[in-house]
């Protein structure tokens, strides 16, 4: 066989492959971002990612964060007693209607559309550290 030819299906391979890889890199950016901007719009005005004096508590580290630890929070008690972990589908849960998913909690606010809760989670993400990045 041509060592040319043979070196063709390789090269193809790994293009496609880039690609896909590109893709899926700047589709999770974009939700990212777009997941920033409805942080900024919907959930700043009671949130943040920085220590302040926000009424409802900091938000960077909370993807992978026990449910009703974060240091400096009054939490009801019904989140304190709540034996989660946040990660994506527990925040889909939350996000969707947090009194429906933990009755007793403060928090009021839904979040209606799949694809903004699923950019916000994204953002949530985005903004805490990685499991590996802990150990």
């Amino acid at each position: 066989m041509d060592p040319k030819r043979a070196r063709k299906p390789l090269f193809l391979t790994a293009t496609l492959a880039s690609l896909l890889f590109h893709s899926a890199a700047a589709h999770a950016s974009s939700d990212e971002q777009h997941g920033a901007d409805l942080f900024a719009q919907r959930c700043s005005a009671c949130h943040s990612i920085n220590p302040t004096r926000k009424p409802g508590p900091i938000l960077s580290g909370v993807y992978g964060r026990r449910a009703g630890t974060a240091p400096n929070y009054h939490y009801s008690a019904a989140l304190q007693a709540a034996s989660l972990t946040w990660n994506a589908q527990t925040l889909d849960r939350w996000l969707t209607s947090p009194p429906a998913f933990i009755p007793g909690v403060n928090m009021q606010a839904k979040v209606a559309d799949p694809a903004d809760r699923r950019a916000l989670i994204a953002y949530l993400k985005s903004i805490s550290p990685s499991p590996t990045a802990a150990r």
